[in-house]
């Protein structure tokens, strides 16, 4: 399901920014459409489409050249190469790959402006919207607030310490130096709690057109997030339990975990929160190749670049993978981190014997590839149309799912495993297991230090392609063991440089301010 709203009100609400300083006269004539900031966020209508425009940052994907915050987050880990054409091809994702990272970088620097900028959008709700109005304002308020806590936590992950910006800049020249982290994570945490006092359940918006929007469960479930990245495993147990207590009613695994990055289940039972896109049935002499055009163009860059069919093969599976450009192909390491039997790996990457045993087909292997297939978010014929001449390869509109059940069921086994309730661990590890099928539980002989790698395993595992694999061995200190063979150099590589952009522009923040090794 689509919220073509969502994605077609692409609302910059530059002139409800327009600062009061500019001048009051325009040729004598007052312009067409100009708002004063000050006196716009007062009324419902006008705070739903501040609020659309928020929200449009969570698909930005093609904002500055490609530069997907979601490829960015995947590229560095161990479970993808970058692919594509050529060494030459995307330069900006090859060199987070090669861990060639730069503070000139296109891709980082976007990463960081994307995030900023739906920030200034949720702070220009935030700070000028009446809180002491309608419930549905109050609650597009908290939704303004589970955004900006988004955004920060997508900063404060990648880049460390990053400025805290609570309410619009005056001016463009003014500046704000970075802000220690653990204060960065301070508001974060305040932002979710009070969304989630205000935000409705999830199943209040199910099934409608604004399934899109934040939820109580999203809100609770990344507030355990939060508190598990920052280290905080005891204050994380009660926001993660708060969710899984609705397992059921308001959130649940989906039976079939190959469908959980389809169009089938886009704002179902497991999926918390998601980035949608929609489809504008483009054709080569239509499409845009910038942020005008909102369809998933990442899943047709990273579907495998050369596919043929096999003469006489009866496939087990129904539809076919189309060809696509090569990027993010699966490693080995990803392939063999599965166990043989485990029901998940087929939905994640197959090897060639899979291909033609399901799909009947054969990959021809390309450039940085290792002999693998992706079948998670990748170019399946039924994720996109054809429908009115439009071009397939440019009308995927496969939403990323930001925040899954299943997420909030691992993070609180390392919670629970942190605070010594191992068998609660094992529970919420097993659950996944089960969902998998061809996999025993694990049991009390599981403990300790294997409890542990147990949990590292099962996040790989579950969240292939879903951004976690690289900041979890940051955060866990194992990033230097796993990658050193690969480029990562402890005391550099856990944070991304802080963009050139950033401080050539921003007067809080000078050279030796830069994240070290950069």
């Amino acid at each position: 399901m689509k919220f073509n709203r969502f994605k077609k009100v692409l609302t910059v609400l530059g002139a409800a920014a327009i600062l009061s300083s500019c001048s009051a006269k325009f040729l004598e004539v007052e312009p067409y459409g100009k708002s004063d900031a000050e006196q716009y966020y007062q009324t419902e209508d006008e705070v739903e489409l501040a609020l659309v425009a928020a929200y449009d940052m969570l698909s930005t994907d093609q904002f500055q050249d490609w530069s997907s915050c979601y490829v960015m987050k995947n590229l560095p880990s161990d479970d993808v190469n970058c692919g594509g054409g050529n060494s030459s091809d995307q330069p900006q994702y090859q060199a987070l790959d090669d861990f060639d990272w730069s503070p000139e970088n296109i891709g980082i620097r976007s990463f960081y402006h994307v995030n900023y900028f739906g920030v200034y959008r949720a702070n220009l709700i935030i700070s000028s919207a009446p809180e002491e109005s309608s419930d549905l304002m109050k609650r597009m308020i908290a939704e303004a607030k589970f955004l900006r806590a988004f955004y920060y936590f997508e900063l404060v992950t990648v880049f460390g310490d990053v400025p805290l910006w609570l309410t619009p800049p005056e001016n463009l020249q003014e500046g704000k130096a970075r802000t220690p982290k653990a204060e960065v994570y301070a508001q974060i945490e305040k932002d979710l709690q009070e969304a989630a006092e205000v935000l409705p359940n999830k199943s209040t918006f199910a099934g409608t057109g604004d399934a899109f929007r934040a939820n109580k469960q999203a809100a609770l479930g990344l507030l355990g997030k939060v508190r598990v990245y920052s280290g905080d495993y005891s204050g994380a147990i009660a926001p993660l339990e708060s969710v899984i207590q609705t397992e059921g009613s308001e959130v649940d695994l989906e039976a079939d975990f190959e469908s959980l990055t389809l169009q089938t289940t886009e704002f179902g039972i497991e999926s918390l929160f998601e980035a949608s896109f929609i489809t504008n049935g483009d054709t080569w002499g239509t499409v845009q190749w910038n942020r005008n055009d909102h369809d998933n163009r990442h899943l047709q860059l990273s579907g495998p670049r050369e596919l043929n069919e096999i003469e006489g093969a009866v496939p087990e599976k129904e539809g076919k993978l189309r060809s696509g450009w090569g990027f993010l192909p699966p490693t080995q390491v990803l392939f063999d981190a599965f166990e043989p039997t485990d029901g998940r790996r087929d939905g994640t990457v197959l090897n060639a014997d899979g291909l033609a045993k399901y799909y009947g087909q054969e990959f021809v292997d390309g450039w940085d590839t290792e002999g693998l297939v992706r079948t998670k978010y990748t170019t399946f014929e039924s994720e996109t149309t054809e429908e009115g001449g439009a071009t397939p390869e440019l009308n995927y509109t496969t939403n990323w799912r930001l925040l899954r059940y299943a997420d909030v069921l691992l993070l609180a086994a390392e919670a629970y495993y942190n605070q010594g309730r191992e068998a609660d661990a094992r529970a919420m590890l097993n659950k996944l297991r089960q969902r998998a099928g061809g996999l025993i539980d694990y049991d009390a002989t599981v403990s300790g230090q294997a409890l542990f790698d147990a949990i590292v395993k099962e996040r790989r595992v579950e969240l292939a392609y879903e951004g976690s694999r690289y900041w979890d061995l940051v955060r866990w200190g194992l990033a230097a063991q796993e990658l050193s063979g690969l480029g990562f150099q402890a005391g550099k590589h856990e944070v991304f440089p802080i963009p050139l952009a950033e401080i050539v522009g921003n007067p809080g923040i000078n050279p030796e301010d830069q994240n070290p090794g950069y």
